[in-house]
C-alpha cells in the first residue's frame, strides 16, 4: 500500500516528536497494534496532524494519523505481515446488527491486507522459506474464493460488492505464481476453482488476466531471470487453456432474442462476464506471444466484432481496446500472421462500410456511419481507434504492387480525420505520417509515383480536412490560457500532416487548394452583414496558418496566391490578436519572397509595428520583422526607423515613470526586433560599397549610443537599478555584439569594433555586476555577453581583455558563487587554451576559482546546495585538462582535485554526476596519452609522473565511489556513454593501470554476485576488450547488481 509521503524535512521534525513503537515479530503482537493503526489512519475526522484519535483513545502510540501512517508503511516491509495480513483478510464481520461504520473499516483493512501481500509477493518472497509457498498460495485461493463468492451473493442481495479487494487477490496469487513457478497453475484454478464454484467465473477470468500482467511487471523481483523466462514461455504454450475458458465463458452467458421486424436473431451477453473475457483476452493478446493460427480459429474474434456492431452493447471499449491490441500485435508485415488478418480484415472493413441490403430495402448504414449520424461520441472514438491502428498495422498491405482494395481502407481512416471533433480526428495523424513516409520509401521512383497518384485524391481531400481542423472555436477569446494551449498543440499536429502532403503533392499543389479556399472563404465574409464580416474570422485565419506552414515548399517567386496573401494581410480586422497573430507569422515564413517583391513591404510593415504593442500578436509581429530583415536588403533604414520608435518610447516612459521598470514591449520580443535590425543593416554596409567609413561610424552609433546611455545611468553609484534592467541592457549589448556585421572596406574592423565596444563598457560592466552580485540571471547574462563578445571578436584579437576579464571571472564568482562564472572560464579555457602564452594565466584562474569553491563547498551538503556550480566546476577542471593540462597536472592541485571529485561522486544530481566524470575521464585519457605516446620531451615526463604520482595517492576513494555506483549504492547517471560515464573512467584506468585497478576495485565488490563479479573482473583482466565490449559487460553486471540489491533489501526486515 502507497501512503502519501510528507516533505523530508517535516518528516524528519516529526520523527523527533514521537518516535514509531517497534514491530514485533509475533503476530499475536503486531496484528492488534496494526488493527490499532488501521483504525487511526481510515477513522473519519482525524487530521494528519490531530491529536484527537477516535480509535486510539488516551495512552495510544498511534495519537495521530501521520504517526500511524508511518508505522503501517514500515510494517509492510516486515516479515511478520505475512502471517497478520493472511489473519486481516480471514477476518470477517459476523454479526448481524454490524453498522456501515464498522463495515467500511473492516473492508479498508482487508485491501490493506491484500495490497501488502501482493507488494511482497512481487519482491519479498526471499523473506519466506520456499517450502512454505505452497500453503500461502491454498490461503490465498481460499481468500480469493471467499471473497469472491461474498461479492456474487452482494449481487443477488443487492449490496455494494467489494470487488476491488477480489482483483488486489487475484493479482497478489498471479505475483506469487511467478515466484513459485506454479507452471500448472492455469489447469489447477480451472479445476480447483472454476469447476467447483461455477459461479465465480469472472473472478477467475480476473485472476487469469492477472497472470501475464504480473509476469511482465517492472516491480517482480526474482532470483533467476532464467525461471522467468521459463514461466513466460509456459504461459504461451499454455495459451489454448486460457482461450477456452474465454470461449466457455461466452457461450454460458449468452441468450438469444428475436426481432420481431426482420425475425432475426441476436445475441446478448452478461455484461460483467463479457468485460471480464474482453479484459483477460486483452492482457494474453498485449503481453503473451500467442500463436496467430489460435486466435484465427478461435470463436473469440467473430465474438468481438459482434460487440463492436453496436456502440452501445456492454463493453464496446473494452472491445475495441482488444482489436486495437490484435492488430498492434499481429502486424502484416511479420511471418505467420495471414491467416488471422485474413480473418480479421472482412470483420474490421463491414464496421465501417455501407452495403446494400439483401431484402431490398436500400443501404444498411454501417455502425461507424450510425456513430457519424447520431454524433455517438464514444462510438466515432472506438471506430476511429480500430480503422486508425487497422491501417498503421497493415501498411505493408496498403501499400503493396498487387491490388486488394487497399484506397478502401485509406479512405475509412480519412473518414475519420474528417470527423469535426480535432481529439478525435487527430487519432489518425499518426498514420498519415507513417503513411507519406511509407510512399516515400518506396523503390524504383517510377513505382513510387504510381502509388502517389493513386492516393493523390484523397491526399488532397485530407488537405482540405486538415486546414478545416486548423480553425479556432468560436468563443476561443473566452478560453482559459491551459485549454488554448491544449488546442495551439492540435493545430500543431494538423499542420504537420499538411506539410506531410506537402511532401507528396508539392508545394504548388497545395498552396493552389489551399489559397483558392482563402478566396472562396474570403468572398464569402465580404457577402456578409458589415456588422458580422469583424466576428467570421476562423475560417480566414485557418487558411492563412496553413498557408505560412508550408512556406519553406513555396518558391520565391509564386505568382498568384502569394500575392493575394500579402495584399489580404493589411485589410485584416484589426481587432482580432489571434488573427493578427497568425497574419504576422505568415508574413514572417514568406519574407524571402517579400524580399524579391519589396513593393508588398510599404503598408505590411505599418502593420507588424501595430502589432508589437498588441500582447497576444506582439511576439509574432517582432518575429516577422526580424525575418523580413534578414530577407529583404532595402529594410536597413526602415528597420532602424522602426526601432528607434521604440528607443523612443522606452526613454519616453522611462523619464515619466522614473524606474523605466515597465518595458513598452516585452523585452524578448524588443530583442527580435533588434537583432533585426542589425542584420539588416549589416546587409545595407556589405551591399553597398560606396558607403563611406563616416556613414558607417554614424550606423554604427546609432545603435549603440542608446544601449551604451542607459548602461551610463544603470551603472551610476546613485542609481538603483533594478536586476530586471541590468539584464535588459545587457541583453541589448550582446545583441548589438552577436548580430551586426561590419564591411571589410571599413575603417574600423568588427574585431576593433567589439572591442572597442567591450572596453568603453568594462567599467560599467564592473559596476553593474556588484549592483546585484548574487542574482543569477544578471550574472548569467554578463557571461554571455563576454562569451559572444570573445567569440565573435575572435581569440587573437579580444586577447587584450583576457587578464581584466579572468581578474572579474574570480572576483565575481568569489562574491557570488554563480556557476555562470564558471562557465565563461570554461569559455576561456577552450579559446585561450590550446596558446601556451596563456596556459599559466587560465592556471592562475583556475585556482582562484578552486579556493573560492573549496573555501564555500566543503561538505556534502554544500555541494547538494549548490549542485550547478559543482557540474561547471568539474566540466571546468576537464577543459583544463583537454586544452591546456600542463601547469595543472604538475601542482599539488590536481591532487585537491581528485580528492574534491571523490565527494563531488556522491552527489545525486544527474548533471553534477555527469560533470565530475567528465573531468575523471579526461585526466585519465590524458595520462593514457603521455604513457602511449611515441616519444616524450622533458615537460611531458614531468607531467605523466605527476598525473601517476596523483592518481596512485587519489585513485583508491575514485574507484571505490566508480564500484559503489556500479552496485546501486552511489547515484549511476552516467553508465557507459558520453563523454564522461563510469564505464568510461574503468575503461581508461584499466589501460592505465591495470594491476591497481583490480587491487582497488575488487574490495568494494565483496557484495556483488559471484558469478556477475567473476565475469566483470575478468573483463577487465581482458586487455583486448574492445570499449563497445567493456560497456556491455559493465551494463550486465549493474543489471545483475540491481536486480540482487532489490532483493537483498529485506535483509534489515529479517533481523526486526
Amino acid at each position: 500500500m502507497s501512503y502519501q509521503q510528507q516533505p523530508p524535512q517535516q518528516q524528519k521534525h516529526q520523527q523527533q516528536q514521537q518516535q514509531l513503537p517497534p514491530h514485533s515479530s509475533d503476530p499475536e503482537e503486531e496484528l492488534p497494534r496494526v488493527l490499532l493503526a488501521l483504525q487511526t489512519v481510515y477513522a473519519p475526522n482525524v487530521g494528519g496532524n490531530n491529536n484527537n484519535n477516535t480509535g486510539g483513545g488516551n495512552g495510544s502510540p498511534f495519537d495521530r494519523r501521520d504517526v500511524a501512517d508511518r508505522y503501517l508503511t514500515s510494517f509492510q516491509r516486515t516479515a511478520v505481515a505475512w502471517i497478520v495480513c493472511d489473519r486481516l483478510l480471514s477476518t470477517t464481520s459476523t454479526s448481524s446488527n454490524i453498522n456501515e461504520e464498522d463495515s467500511t473499516l473492516s473492508t479498508q483493512r482487508q485491501f490493506f491486507a491484500a495490497q501488502t501481500l501482493h507488494a511482497k509477493c512481487l519482491s519479498d518472497v526471499y523473506q519466506l522459506p520456499p517450502d512454505s509457498l505452497p500453503s500461502l498460495r491454498d490461503s490465498l485461493v481460499n481468500h480469493f474464493i471467499s471473497h469472491a463468492t461474498d461479492s456474487v451473493r452482494a449481487h443477488i442481495e443487492n449490496r455494494p460488492a467489494n470487488r476491488p479487494l477480489v482483483t488486489r487477490l487475484a493479482m497478489t496469487i498471479a505475483a506469487l505464481a511467478v515466484q513459485m513457478s506454479w507452471h500448472t497453475c492455469l489447469n489447477d484454478i480451472s479445476a480447483n476453482v472454476l469447476h467447483q464454484h461455477p459461479e465465480l467465473g469472472p473472478a477467475v477470468l480476473e485472476l487469469f488476466r492477472s497472470i501475464p500482467e504480473e509476469a511482465d511487471s517492472h516491480r517482480l523481483v526474482v532470483s533467476r531471470e532464467e525461471e522467468l523466462w521459463s514461466y513466460r514461455d509456459m504461459l504461451r504454450n499454455s495459451s489454448r487453456i486460457v482461450l477456452g475458458l474465454c470461449e466457455h465463458a461466452v457461450q454460458s452467458s449468452s441468450s438469444s432474442s428475436t426481432n420481431n421486424n426482420n425475425s432475426s436473431t441476436t445475441l446478448s451477453y452478461d455484461v460483467a462476464t463479457t468485460e471480464a473475457v474482453l479484459s483477460c483476452l486483452q492482457s494474453w493478446i498485449r503481453i503473451v506471444d500467442m500463436d496467430p493460427q489460435l486466435l484465427e480459429k478461435t470463436v473469440l474474434v467473430p465474438w468481438v466484432f459482434e460487440l463492436l456492431g453496436d456502440s452501445t452493447n456492454g463493453g464496446f471499449e473494452l472491445a475495441v481496446d482488444v482489436v486495437v491490441e490484435l492488430l498492434r500485435t499481429y502486424p502484416s508485415h511479420r511471418r505467420g500472421n495471414e491467416g488471422l488478418i485474413l480473418c480479421i480484415i472482412p470483420k474490421a472493413m463491414a464496421l465501417g462500410q455501407d452495403y446494400d441490403s439483401v431484402v431490398g430495402r436500400g443501404v444498411v448504414v454501417s455502425p461507424f456511419q450510425k456513430s457519424i449520424q447520431e454524433e455517438d461520441e464514444d462510438g466515432m472514438r472506438g471506430y476511429c481507434r480500430i480503422f486508425t491502428e487497422m491501417g498503421e498495422s497493415y501498411s505493408s498491405l496498403i501499400l503493396s504492387h498487387e491490388e486488394m482494395n487497399q484506397g478502401a481502407l485509406v479512405e475509412l481512416v480519412l473518414r475519420c480525420s474528417a470527423i469535426p471533433d480535432p481529439d478525435i480526428a487527430g487519432i489518425t495523424l499518426h498514420f498519415w505520417y507513417r503513411f507519406v513516409m511509407g510512399l516515400e520509401e518506396l523503390e524504383p521512383f517510377e513505382y513510387r509515383q504510381i502509388k502517389i497518384d493513386s492516393f493523390s485524391g484523397q491526399l488532397t481531400r485530407l488537405l482540405s480536412i486538415c486546414t478545416n481542423l486548423l480553425k479556432y472555436p468560436v468563443g476561443v477569446e473566452d478560453l482559459s490560457a491551459d485549454r488554448l494551449e491544449d488546442i495551439e498543440v492540435n493545430r500543431s499536429y494538423f499542420a504537420d500532416t499538411i506539410d506531410d502532403c506537402c511532401r507528396l503533392l508539392g508545394g504548388d499543389a497545395v498552396l493552389r487548394n489551399v489559397g483558392g479556399a482563402l478566396e472562396e472563404e474570403c468572398h464569402r465574409v465580404a457577402a456578409l452583414p458589415q456588422n458580422r464580416q469583424p466576428s467570421d474570422w476562423h475560417g480566414i485565419e485557418a487558411y492563412l496558418y496553413a498557408i505560412q506552414t508550408i512556406a519553406m515548399y513555396v518558391p520565391s517567386d509564386e505568382p498568384q496566391v502569394i500575392p493575394f496573401v500579402m495584399g489580404l494581410i493589411p485589410q485584416l480586422p484589426t481587432q482580432v490578436p489571434l488573427l493578427r497573430s497568425t497574419a504576422c507569422r505568415a508574413v514572417g515564413k514568406f519574407a524571402p519572397w517579400l524580399g524579391r517583391h519589396p513593393s508588398y513591404l510599404q503598408p505590411l510593415l505599418p502593420y507588424l509595428a501595430q502589432g508589437l504593442s498588441i500582447s497576444k500578436c506582439a511576439y509574432s509581429s517582432a518575429v516577422a520583422i526580424r525575418e523580413i530583415c534578414e530577407n529583404c536588403q532595402t529594410m536597413g533604414d526602415a528597420a532602424l526607423q522602426l526601432y528607434d520608435g521604440i528607443v523612443a518610447a522606452r526613454d519616453l516612459q522611462r523619464g515619466s515613470a522614473g524606474s523605466g521598470e515597465d518595458f513598452v514591449i516585452d523585452l524578448k520580443n524588443e530583442l527580435e526586433v533588434l537583432e533585426g535590425v542589425c542584420k539588416a543593416i549589416s546587409t545595407k554596409l556589405l551591399n553597398d560599397s560606396s558607403i563611406s567609413s563616416d556613414v558607417i561610424n554614424g550606423y554604427i552609433n546609432h545603435l549603440a549610443q542608446p544601449i551604451m546611455a542607459s548602461m551610463k545611468v544603470i551603472a551610476s553609484p546613485e542609481y538603483s537599478a533594478s536586476p530586471k534592467q541590468i539584464s535588459a541592457e545587457l541583453s541589448r549589448l550582446t545583441v548589438l555584439v552577436q548580430h551586426l556585421r561590419l564591411p571589410k572596406q571599413s575603417s574600423l574592423s568588427r574585431s576593433d569594433f567589439i572591442l572597442s565596444l567591450m572596453k568603453e563598457s568594462w567599467p560599467m560592466l564592473d559596476s553593474v555586476s556588484k549592483k546585484h552580485p548574487r542574482d543569477f540571471t544578471c550574472g548569467e547574462k554578463l557571461c554571455r555577453l563576454h562569451k559572444h563578445a570573445m567569440r565573435e571578436c575572435g581569440a587573437a584579437s579580444y586577447a587584450p581583455m583576457m587578464e581584466p576579464l579572468t581578474d572579474q571571472i574570480v572576483k565575481n564568482f568569489s562574491l557570488s558563487l554563480l556557476s555562470p562564472y564558471l562557465y565563461l572560464a570554461s569559455i576561456c579555457v577552450s579559446e585561450f587554451g590550446r596558446n601556451p602564452a596563456y596556459s599559466q594565466l587560465l592556471f592562475e584562474m583556475m585556482a582562484n576559482l578552486s579556493t573560492s569553491v573549496f573555501n564555500s563547498c566543503r561538505t556534502a551538503d554544500d555541494l547538494t546546495a549548490h549542485p550547478d556550480v559543482v557540474e561547471e566546476f568539474f566540466y571546468l577542471a576537464g577543459r583544463m585538462t583537454n586544452y591546456c593540462p600542463g601547469p595543472l597536472v604538475q601542482s599539488p592541485l590536481l591532487n585537491s582535485l581528485l580528492q574534491y571529485a571523490a565527494l563531488g561522486m556522491k552527489l545525486d544530481h544527474r548533471d553534477a554526476n555527469r560533470g565530475t566524470l567528465n573531468f575523471l575521464e579526461a585526466t585519465v585519457t590524458y595520462s593514457l596519452k603521455l604513457r602511449t605516446a611515441n616519444a616524450r620531451n622533458a615537460y611531458e615526463e614531468a607531467s605523466l609522473a605527476a598525473l601517476e604520482k596523483a592518481i596512485l595517492a587519489e585513485g583508491e576513494p575514485l574507484v571505490i565511489n566508480l564500484a559503489q555506483a556500479l552496485l546501486g549504492d552511489l547515484p549511476a547517471y552516467r553508465l557507459d556513454h558520453g563523454s564522461g560515464s563510469i564505464a568510461g573512467v574503468l575503461f581508461h584506468l584499466n589501460m592505465l593501470c591495470p594491476q591497481l585497478l583490480l587491487q582497488w576495485i575488487q574490495p568494494p565488490l565483496v557484495s556483488a554476485p559471484e558469478h556477475a563479479k567473476s565475469a566483470f573482473l575478468g573483463s577487465l583482466q581482458n586487455q583486448s576488450s574492445r570499449r563497445d565490449e567493456f560497456n556491455s559487460n559493465v551494463r550486465k553486471f549493474t543489471s545483475v547488481c540491481e536486480r540482487s540489491r532489490k532483493l537483498q533489501n529485506t535483509g534489515d526486515e529479517r533481523r526486526q
